[in-house]
């Protein structure tokens, strides 16, 4: 099999909502389709890849580096030895030259065509991709659906009727069949934060649970006071509350507080990786590693983190990877993680990605159809319809 063409486009994903570090005003993501000379079921071999969010676009080093490298490179350097493209073996080609560290934003560029050409092996071995991943590097399981633990993740901070609006989405989202929700904390004051994590908890049921998430932007006073005030609260964890590069700050919070802790999501390499377990003082009972797969290189270099994980005693129930999207839901069932997140928001293009998934009691089903499930989505050839001819 020879890559014949890789396009890719820029898209909006802008919303009219904020977190305590940034606002999603002008966001956008990149979208990949890797063609082949293949054909399978009578129509053309395409691996399809959809960004994750709060990155932007990687327009520029996809078109300058690495889909340059992929067309120029010999089809027999990304073979699998059997007729089809091995994603590890496209993945040293599209790092060749590529010095070690300071991994950047080319991490995400990387990850955006490694999920297309994880796409494309999957639809090539006529299975949905987590059992591609299930049978490869995971658990190989017998039946046609796979049923995976989820949170929906939302409460952005609104310009107006921010708690009526809050509340409007928590109980749209119970309707729908969630059970875990996370919202946004740090965007306003510790008594207006207060006052929307009351307000939530008044409107859960029974048996469900709320986590909050400070995006990265606390110091060590103002994450302690949040932990000190949150005490007395059933949180089923706090997310990055400082700066997701100061393992030495997560160290000292963390020992101070019972509440489990979430980070990982803007760690975008195995090396940053690797050096949280060693030094950010995580506890393997209760606090959740949410490692990007689509911004980390993506899934070959997943599969490396995980191989850390075992190395340090941690299991991949722990693992609750970043961002809502159709890549992470594969990967958390084939490679048995243990937990997905999707958007709560479904009237946002993010959040449409996966709003066709069926949902019950908490729990997402995922189908039986070749790869990542892009075609399955009401509105796929909106997102990739200019990139397939």
């Amino acid at each position: 099999m020879r890559i014949t063409a890789v396009r890719e486009r820029t898209i909006e994903l802008s919303s009219a909502t904020r977190n305590s570090s940034i606002s999603f005003d002008a966001m956008t993501a990149s979208v990949v389709a890797v063609h082949t000379d293949a054909r399978t079921n009578g129509k053309p071999l395409v691996g399809l890849a959809f960004d994750s969010i709060g990155r932007y676009g990687h327009g520029g080093l996809l078109r300058e580096r690495f889909i340059p490298r992929l067309m120029a490179a010999d089809p027999g350097a990304y073979s699998d030895g059997h007729g089809g493209i091995d994603p590890h073996r496209a993945w040293a080609v599209m790092m060749k030259d590529e010095k070690p560290g300071g991994h950047g934003e080319r991490s995400g560029a990387v990850g955006m065509l490694d999920a297309a050409l994880w796409d494309l092996a999957a639809k090539s071995a006529d299975l949905p991709l987590w059992r591609l991943l299930a049978k490869r590097h995971g658990a190989a399981s017998a039946g046609e659906h796979a049923k995976i633990a989820i949170y929906c993740s939302g409460g952005h901070y609104r310009a107006s009727n921010d708690v009526e609006g809050l509340c409007d989405d928590i109980r749209r989202a119970i309707g729908q069949g969630h059970r875990r929700f996370k919202i946004k904390i740090g965007g306003a004051s510790l008594a207006e934060d207060i006052k929307r994590i009351d307000t939530v908890f008044g409107v859960l049921e029974r048996g469900m649970a709320l986590a909050v998430d400070g995006n990265g932007t606390f110091d060590r006073a103002k994450t302690l006071s949040y932990l000190e005030t949150l005490k007395p609260y059933p949180i089923a964890w706090i997310e990055e509350p400082v700066h997701p590069l100061d393992f030495d700050l997560h160290r000292d919070v963390i020992a101070q507080s019972a509440i489990p802790f979430a980070t990982g999501e803007n760690l975008f390499s195995r090396d940053d990786a690797r050096n949280l377990l060693r030094y950010g003082g995580l506890r393997k009972d209760r606090d959740l590693l949410q490692f990007d797969i689509s911004l980390s290189y993506g899934i070959v270099e997943y599969l490396r983190i995980l191989d850390d994980l075992d190395a340090h005693g941690w299991t991949r129930e722990r693992c609750a990877p970043h961002a809502g999207h159709l890549l992470a839901m594969n990967a958390v069932a084939g490679l048995g993680l243990g937990l997905a997140e999707v958007a709560m928001d479904t009237s946002t293009l993010f959040g449409k990605l996966t709003a066709h998934v069926p949902v019950s009691d908490g729990s997402a089903t995922l189908g039986s159809a070749p790869g990542a499930g892009f075609e399955q989505l009401p509105m796929f050839s909106e997102i990739f319809g200019d990139l397939l001819n």
